[in-house]
């Protein structure tokens, strides 16, 4: 919990936090009686646009209809609070997208059984009248005796969000159907199984259909190529294919996958037959979140909970391969540290070259207020070697503060793993955040520039603390990151951060 959490939502007791998304928080609560529920709240800012409230009302009324036994139900809602929430039932197991991470791709069979459960979770969201808009990998938990899908019902209420902060669109880019990227308008039922034969492939792999070093790339790759299909078994293909076909007719309903994979729907809450279909990793996993909550550290919430309006961001749940070293410091760095100096020298001139002579001359204050000049002048010999490149001065504390808002870095370097977290102060209490990341390359290029539809909220004394992998959720490249954050009315104040590859030894201050 962080201090600005709330202690109660409603007549929900908060005990902790289950994650984040592009709509809002969502927390572990508990009820007067001792009933454990997952509670979603909305962002102010989402919540004081016109229409909304009335909006969510409508598919809150419709959601709690949906009583299907693979979905997590709907218990209570209250769209007219000052922060509108959704309480659903609480179900102790990990989302798809951790249990894939964690354990890797799933056996056939597990697919198979997976597909039945949410096939049957739609049948039971359409019969209600409603379409999901966004399932993905982290909105289906994976329990024992069969998934739940859940976050139906909401994405709807978040259209005109959709279409101001994501080009017209609600979803998620690397699991969206065709037409749905075109417009959100054109999202139906079929668009959900797309969505759906998406999901199982990421199941069955460990990777989504389309990836791309942007959310442009990604859609470009959707709208002009076939899914990456790589590592897919071929008893599993007919099925998926036939559900990610791009014309949405051709698309097979809930009801004709169920008559397929009857066998499966059969067996799903069997007593002696629920274990049988996932592997004893998964099942061990899926025991830790049974004998207690699995709450949300600050560092590592990778926003596995990001519903609609994730149409800015790749899919949290898609975690890339770690990065290869350079070119012949493999066996060196297998060595001992001193055998892995030379692959980091190797990695420094070509990867942070621009760093350079600016990063000794313009290190950059706590504050994120760039400072220094270049050191270089029209006598400087061209042919001087750049000195190694410093570590930027970003460490929340490391510096004399300023006058203002500032931000700031928990710590100013680190390999793709390290949970950097952007610090603020100084800002309006209780406003949003508009954050951005981006990195260019040792030519100015750019390589990403991400404006976050996740906005940090400031506490009471205008401070905010946030994850960077809850701003961007794709892989952070080698290099100089930046971070820009600007309260409303307000310029942007910068802070810096540089990626590392693993076991790389530290920058120089």
């Amino acid at each position: 919990m962080r201090r600005w959490d709330p202690e109660r939502i409603g007549p929900y007791v908060v005990l902790g936090r289950l994650g984040s998304g592009s709509m809002g928080q969502v927390y572990l609560g508990r009820s007067a009686a001792g009933r454990l529920v997952a509670v979603k709240t909305i962002k102010v800012e989402l919540a004081e646009e016109a229409g909304f409230r009335t909006r969510f009302a409508q598919e809150v009324a419709a959601a709690r209809k949906v009583s299907g036994f693979f979905t997590a139900a709907v218990v209570e809602a209250d769209p007219e609070a000052d922060l509108p929430w959704l309480a659903t039932a609480y179900v102790p197991a990990p989302t798809l997208s951790r249990l894939v991470l964690a354990c890797g791709p799933l056996p056939v069979t597990a697919v198979q059984w997976l597909a039945a459960g949410c096939a049957e979770a739609l049948e039971s969201i359409h019969g209600a009248g409603l379409v999901h808009r966004d399932l993905k990998p982290s909105n289906v938990l994976v329990a024992p005796d069969g998934p739940r899908v859940i976050d139906f019902g909401v994405a709807r209420a978040a259209e005109r969000m959709g279409r101001t902060t994501s080009r017209g669109a609600v979803g998620t880019p690397a699991y969206m159907a065709p037409e749905q990227a075109r417009d959100t308008h054109e999202a139906s039922v079929a668009s959900d199984v797309y969505s759906l034969g998406a999901t199982l492939l990421f199941a069955a792999t460990g990777h989504p259909p389309y990836r791309g070093a942007t959310v442009m790339d990604v859609l470009a790759r959707l709208a002009s190529e076939e899914p990456d299909l790589s590592g897919l078994s071929d008893e599993l293909t007919g099925l998926i294919t036939a559900c990610m076909h791009r014309v949405p007719r051709q698309r097979p309903t809930s009801s004709a996958m169920l008559a397929q994979l009857g066998d499966f729907t059969e067996a799903q809450v069997g007593p002696d037959e629920e274990h049988s279909y996932l592997p004893e990793e998964a099942m061990a996993l899926i025991g830790e979140y049974q004998r207690g909550p699995q709450l949300a550290a600050l560092g590592e919430d990778r926003g596995d909970d990001a519903t609609a309006a994730s149409y800015t961001e790749l899919p949290a749940s898609y975690k890339p391969a770690p990065r290869r070293p350079p070119k012949g410091a493999g066996s060196k760095r297998s060595t001992g540290a001193t055998g892995a100096k030379p692959g980091w020298r190797e990695w420094v001139r070509t990867h942070l070259a621009w760093v350079g002579w600016a990063s000794v001359g313009a290190a950059l204050v706590v504050a994120g207020v760039i400072l220094g000049a270049s050191l270089t002048s029209s006598s400087t010999p061209k042919s001087l070697p750049p000195p190694p490149p410093a570590a930027p001065h970003t460490v929340c504390g490391a510096s004399a503060k300023v006058a203002g808002p500032t931000v700031c870095m928990n710590r100013s370097q680190g390999d793709s793993s390290t949970p950097f977290v952007v610090e603020g102060s100084g800002f309006a209490p209780r406003t949003p955040v508009t954050v951005t990341v981006s990195e260019l390359d040792p030519n100015n290029k750019q390589i990403f520039s991400v404006t976050s539809p996740d906005m940090p909220v400031t506490a009471s004394d205008g401070t905010f603390k946030v994850p960077v992998s809850r701003l961007y959720s794709g892989p952070l490249p080698l290099g100089q990151v930046t971070v820009n954050a600007a309260g409303s009315g307000d310029r942007a104040i910068s802070t810096q951060f540089i990626v590392l590859p693993p076991g790389a030894p530290a920058l120089p201050a």
